[in-house]
């Protein structure tokens, strides 16, 4: 017996016919061992490529006269082999070209991959009906059509899935990677096959999505660039709202994930029963971070909101008869609590009880939630900070570009006399490295102590020098050379001139 056809396509027709039928089955055991090594890995290479290679290399070393299981099988062998290794080699150079293509892409379509597989699958196959098993393909085509119409009537639903899948795949209203909510799911594209498209939702579910429900249902991408959200707050109806604006806006600078152009728009939206509701609207980049940043803003929102005194109302019903015996107590006891605290200052320290009470009249407590800016570096401050619990970390900008880390400050440390004292911008950014609660003292009671108390200016004046110093040498060991004015004497005039003090030379 004369050479196949895919034997003489592999180059073996000058071996005799068992050499040829030795070659093929060992190159057969070769790909079917190697395509069960490769089972079930995502390579280049799949293993169903090698596996039909093989099959159609047994099938054509099984047509041989002595294997005959009817007159004509040697043909049928024959052509049977040929068209599973072309289906294997197609297959193989796809796989190939989509892995390169998509290498650096973790979600893609492989709807394209698919209808040119198989519209080369049938052209090969029409080619050996004609050249290999002399088939007319033309009656076969004939019947074809009334074949056609059963099947369009019974697989109606999977057709419709199939033609909107390559509505979808021309029509590109998204792409693989992209997040989109259509019906009532929201999620990250990873692909579109013949009959549904894969979405990833953020609890990780993989949702297989009829192709024909998505070209029929509104398609919201979320992917084109900047993408808004928004939350909505009901704050005090004594609360102007020109005010809260600025307190909202000032809020959302230091949030990460919140981009600063655009600007956040917040809009005075509703009078509601217990209090005016405002729609805070705001930009970020990327929309899988929607959570994580929706909850760093209300979170944000909630302490800001605190620390200004604006109350976020709910319906509560209270009955007070009278005044409660032990108001008047717990204050006295909150007074001698924040006295105790500011007595740790090492300039309070020596003051009496008398003096420090000056400086009650003008304390504020406030709390600041984790990651949140207390001070910004840059920006004007009246007031300064006694840390009562929590931790705080201390940030300078080296030569105007990134932030160096300073130290991080703990109770009883205190910040921002700098500002206070000398009326200069704040010379550093502190946040807080965990829920911290603050005493915020202000310059006004300062005033009325230095009039009474002159010696403390002094005494602050030379710790705000050392700390300046050490502010140089964290700065410098960042290569920062900057002009250090942190001079005993340039601060004890500068302290003088805001607080209306003979100077003390």
């Amino acid at each position: 017996m004369g050479p196949t056809p895919l034997q003489m396509i592999l180059g073996l027709s000058f071996l005799s016919p068992q050499q040829r039928v030795v070659c093929e089955l060992l190159v057969a055991l070769a790909l079917g061992t190697t395509a069960l090594a490769l089972r079930g890995q995502k390579r280049a290479v799949r293993a169903l490529s090698l596996a039909l290679c093989a099959s159609g290399l047994l099938f054509d070393a099984g047509a041989q006269p002595q294997f005959a299981l009817w007159k004509q099988w040697a043909r049928w062998a024959s052509a049977s082999g040929l068209l599973l290794v072309c289906w294997g080699v197609i297959k193989m150079l796809l796989d190939g070209i989509d892995a390169a293509a998509h290498r650096r892409r973790a979600h893609f379509s492989t709807i394209g991959k698919d209808l040119v597989m198989l519209l080369l699958f049938v052209i090969v196959a029409m080619i050996v009906m004609v050249e290999d098993v002399k088939i007319d393909p033309t009656p076969l085509l004939a019947s074809s059509a009334v074949i056609g119409v059963v099947l369009g009537f019974a697989l109606q639903e999977t057709l419709g899935n199939i033609f909107s899948g390559l509505t979808l795949q021309l029509g590109k209203p998204f792409t693989p990677g992209d997040w989109v909510r259509t019906n009532n799911f929201v999620g990250r594209v990873q692909g579109i096959s013949w009959r549904s498209t894969a979405v990833i939702t953020r609890a990780n579910e993989r949702l297989e999505i009829p192709n024909s429900m998505i070209a029929k249902d509104v398609v919201v991408n979320y992917s084109n660039g900047i993408v808004a959200d928004e939350v909505t707050i009901g704050l005090s109806y004594d609360a102007p709202p020109n005010y809260v604006r600025e307190v909202i806006a000032e809020t959302l600078r230091g949030v990460p994930g919140v981009l600063q152009n655009p600007s956040a728009d917040v809009y005075t939206w509703d009078y509601a029963d217990y209090s005016v509701r405002y729609r805070v609207r705001y930009w970020m980049t990327d929309y899988a971070e929607a959570d994580r940043v929706h909850d760093t803003v209300n979170t944000a929102l909630w302490y800001a909101l605190r620390r200004k005194s604006i109350e976020i109302p709910y319906p509560i019903r209270t009955l007070r008869p009278g005044r409660e015996p032990g108001i008047s107590a717990g204050a006295a006891e909150f007074d001698r609590e924040i006295t105790a605290e500011l007595r740790q200052v090492d300039f309070l320290s020596d003051l009496r009880d008398e003096e420090l009470r000056v400086l009650l009249q003008g304390v504020t407590l406030l709390k600041f939630g984790a990651g949140e800016t207390i001070v910004r570096e840059g920006d004007a401050g009246e007031s300064f900070y006694i840390i009562r619990s929590g931790e705080v970390e201390v940030m300078a900008r080296a030569n105007g570009a990134h932030e160096v880390h300073i130290r991080n400050l703990k109770r009883p440390a205190f910040f921002g006399e700098m500002a206070l004292m000398t009326g200069e911008p704040r010379n550093a950014t502190v946040r807080a490295r965990s829920d911290a609660e603050l005493l915020e003292l202000s310059r006004e009671g300062f005033v009325e102590l230095f009039k009474t108390h002159p010696a403390s200016a002094t005494t602050m004046g030379q710790i705000i020098a050392l700390r300046m110093n050490e502010r140089r040498e964290s700065l410098e060991a960042a290569s920062l050379r900057g002009n250090a004015r942190s001079h005993t004497g340039w601060l004890l005039d500068k302290i003088a001139a805001v607080f209306n003090l003979a100077p003390d030379r």
